[in-house]
C-alpha cells in the first residue's frame, strides 16, 4: 500500500485516443446526419400542410357547390326534404373541416383556442389561454375599435394601445373583479373581413370565441355595419349567438330504424327529419322533439360542432359621436372607453347576462354573516353550491341552514334541492 493510502496509476500502456483530425470527421458527420433528418422533418410537415390545406379547399368547394345548389332550388313541400338532406350535408362537412383544424393544435379542452400538445408552427399554431376565473369573456370586434382600451379600463392588463390596425397580435387577458366575482376578459385580434377562411388569424381567433362564457361584440361609430358581419361569420362556423340549444334528444340504437316522438306539430314532416339523421349518420334511434323546431336547429342537434354563447353588443367612441334616441335600444350598449362613460352599465349588464349571484357561506359555530361569498347563478341548487366548494366536501351532506332570502325563517332547514338566491346565507349540515 502507498503511503497515505492512495494507489499510484498503474504502470502499463494508455488507452488509446481519437486523433483530432478523426473526431472531427465524426462531429461533422453527426451534423451532417442532423441536418438531414431536419430536413426529412421539414419536408413532411410541408406536405403534411399542403395535404391539409388541400383537404380544406375541397372541403370548402364541396360546401360552396351545396350552399349553391340550396340557393337555386325552390323551397316548397316537394323539396323540403332534399334541401334538408342538403342542408345536414354542409353542416356534417363543416364539422369535419373543424375537427381537421382542431387536430393541428393537440387534444384537450383545458384551454381556449388550438390546445398545446400538438406539432402546429408558424401560421399554424392558434392560441393556448388558460381559462381562470368564474367565467372568461372575449371581446370581438374590427381592428382599432378601441378593444384594448377597454380590457385596460375594466381589468388589470396592460394591453398595448394604438390609433392602427392590428395592435393586439395575439391573446391579451386580464381579470375583472365585480361582486365578488373574478371574469376573465379576452383581448383578440381583430376579425376582418373574410375572417372565417383565415384572413387576419381570423381561425384562431374564433377557436378562442368558441371556448367563451360571454362575447362582448365591440365596434365604433361609424363602423356600426360590423356587428352584423361578425355575428354572421361567428354563425357559419357554428357558433349561435343569443340562443338556446334545441330541445331535441337523440337516442341512438343498435336497431330498429328511426322513431321519431314529439307532442308538438311540427313544419317539418317525418321524411325530412329521417333524411337529416341519415345525412349524419344516425340509422338507428329514438328522436325526442320537445318544441318546435326550424330546419336549420333540426341540423344543429345532430352537428358536433355547435356552441351556444350570450353576447353583449357594444359601441365605443360614444363620445366623439352621442347617439341620437332613435339609436338607442336595449340590445346595444353605447360606451366610451376612453373616458370611462357607459362602462359601470356595461359591468351590470355583463354580470345580468352571465347570470351571477352572490351567496354566502356560513361555518359551523358561527353566527350568520356575508364573510365567504360564493359565486352562483341563477337557477342553481345548494347541491351545485356544495360541489363548487369541493366534491369531498358535498360527498356527506345531506341539508342545509338558510338565512336571508329564500328563508321562511332564520336557520330554516332544507334540502340541497333548494334553488339559491341573490344574498342567501347557508350552512351545510
Amino acid at each position: 500500500m502507498h503511503p497515505g493510502g492512495i494507489e499510484p496509476p498503474p504502470d502499463g500502456p494508455k488507452p488509446p485516443t481519437l486523433s483530432v483530425k478523426l473526431r472531427v470527421h465524426i462531429q461533422v458527420k453527426k451534423l451532417y446526419l442532423n441536418s438531414v433528418i431536419i430536413s426529412h422533418m421539414t419536408q413532411f410537415e410541408s406536405r403534411k400542410k399542403v395535404g391539409q390545406d388541400r383537404t380544406r379547399a375541397d372541403v370548402d368547394a364541396q360546401i360552396e357547390a351545396i350552399e349553391k345548389e340550396i340557393r337555386e332550388t325552390p323551397y316548397h313541400k316537394g323539396t323540403e326534404h332534399h334541401i334538408g338532406k342538403l342542408r345536414a350535408r354542409v353542416a356534417r362537412l363543416k364539422d369535419r373541416a373543424f375537427e381537421q383544424s382542431s387536430k393541428k393544435g393537440g387534444g384537450g379542452r383545458r384551454r381556449l383556442g388550438h390546445w398545446p400538445g400538438g406539432r402546429a408552427s408558424g401560421s399554424e399554431r392558434g392560441y393556448a389561454v388558460k381559462k381562470q376565473g368564474d367565467a372568461t369573456i372575449v371581446l370581438v370586434g374590427p381592428p382599432s375599435v378601441g378593444k384594448s382600451t377597454l380590457l385596460n379600463k375594466l381589468t388589470n392588463a396592460q394591453s398595448k394601445v394604438a390609433p392602427y390596425a392590428f395592435t393586439t397580435v395575439t391573446v391579451i387577458p386580464g381579470m375583472m373583479v365585480f361582486k365578488n366575482a373574478q371574469i376573465q376578459i379576452l383581448d383578440v385580434p381583430g376579425l376582418i373581413e373574410g375572417a372565417e377562411e383565415g384572413k387576419g388569424r381570423g381561425r384562431e381567433v374564433i377557436s378562442v370565441v368558441r371556448g367563451a362564457d360571454l362575447l362582448i361584440i365591440m365596434t365604433e361609430v361609424g363602423k356600426e355595419d360590423a356587428i352584423d358581419r361578425i355575428k354572421k361569420a361567428l354563425e357559419r362556423n357554428g357558433i349561435r349567438l343569443n340562443t338556446a340549444p334545441p330541445d331535441v334528444q337523440i337516442d341512438k340504437k343498435l336497431s330498429g330504424g328511426l322513431i321519431i316522438h314529439s307532442n308538438i306539430k311540427q313544419d317539418l314532416d317525418k321524411v325530412t327529419i329521417k333524411e337529416i339523421a341519415s345525412e349524419f349518420g344516425v340509422k338507428n334511434a329514438e328522436i325526442y322533439i320537445k318544441e318546435k323546431v326550424t330546419m336549420d336547429a333540426l341540423v344543429d342537434s345532430f352537428s358536433k360542432n355547435r356552441v351556444y354563447v350570450s353576447v353583449i353588443q357594444v359601441i365605443n367612441k360614444a363620445d366623439l359621436k352621442p347617439p341620437k334616441p332613435s339609436d338607442l335600444s336595449e340590445e346595444i350598449l353605447f360606451i366610451s372607453a376612453e373616458t370611462g362613460g357607459g362602462l359601470p352599465g356595461l359591468k351590470d349588464k355583463i354580470w345580468e347576462v352571465l347570470n351571477f349571484i352572490n351567496v354566502y357561506l356560513v361555518n359551523p359555530g358561527e353566527e350568520p354573516n356575508k364573510d365567504i361569498p360564493i359565486i352562483a347563478k341563477v337557477g342553481e341548487s345548494l347541491s351545485d353550491i356544495a360541489l363548487k366548494i369541493g366534491s369531498d366536501f358535498a360527498e356527506d351532506k345531506k341539508e342545509a341552514k338558510i338565512w336571508g332570502p329564500g328563508a321562511k325563517f332564520p336557520g330554516q332547514e332544507v334540502s340541497l334541492t333548494t334553488k339559491v338566491q341573490e344574498g342567501m346565507q347557508i350552512r351545510f349540515i
